[in-house]
């Protein structure tokens, strides 16, 4: 979640405080609009609260993964 902190601040020039408040705003929405036995995974893969996930190379990469997941699942617009 640190990353997605630190692209709030520098793309949309918030604060600290309120960077935080909206990553954890966006990543309680995509919580809620995944099935639950999912969730699990958006905490490991954002640093969404209960996980121990560390901010690097491989949030985006794991991003990328659980997304892609969902569009098969979904289907694609396309």
């Amino acid at each position: 979640m640190n990353e997605i902190v630190d692209i709030l601040q520098q793309k949309a020039g918030l604060s600290p405080d309120q960077a935080q408040e909206v990553a954890t705003a966006i990543i309680g929405v995509i919580k809620s609009k995944v099935p639950s036995e999912f969730q699990p995974m958006v905490d490991q893969y954002l640093g969404g609260s209960g996980s121990g996930a560390q901010a690097g190379s491989s949030t985006l990469g794991g991003l990328g993964g659980l997304l892609g997941a969902a569009e098969g699942m979904f289907g694609s617009k396309g």
